[in-house]
């Protein structure tokens, strides 16, 4: 009873992280780009990130700690794994504050790249749920 449990909130957590991350890739931050300016596009994609992808990275290790429970230990692997990807997109790319170098610009494509890789993660979370589901 207890890992069919801990299999079903694995996978709810799995599919929400995969909704997260599809409204991030495909509906806010294209929008943020085709509707604001650079810089206010910038600005919110970064606060969205900063905000959401921690959270993003909890739901995804919750995800692998209840997959885990489940007896999925593949499923738990994977999940952790997609839950390090938020982290990385999150620490590295997010919260750069780049100062322009005398005599250089600065490119601040790291947020689309950011945005990009972001989508990514998906699959991964796809995997963890079919493991999950699989029990492996």
């Amino acid at each position: 009873m207890i890992a069919q449990t801990a299999q079903a909130l694995a996978i709810i957590l799995a599919g929400a992280s995969i909704g997260w991350i599809l409204l991030f890739s495909f509906v806010v931050s294209p929008v943020a780009y085709t509707t604001f300016d650079q810089g206010r596009a910038e600005r919110l994609v970064k606060q969205v990130m900063n905000q959401g992808h921690g959270l993003l990275g909890l739901i995804a290790f919750a995800s692998a700690i209840a997959a885990l429970f489940a007896g999925a230990m593949g499923g738990a692997i994977v999940a952790a794994i997609a839950g390090l990807f938020a982290f990385l997109c999150k620490f590295a790319l997010a919260p750069r504050e780049d100062k322009p170098i005398k005599g250089h610009r600065v490119l601040k494509t790291a947020r689309i790249v950011a945005s990009g890789l972001t989508a990514f993660i998906a699959p991964v979370l796809i995997a963890a749920i079919v493991l999950t589901l699989m029990g492996v």
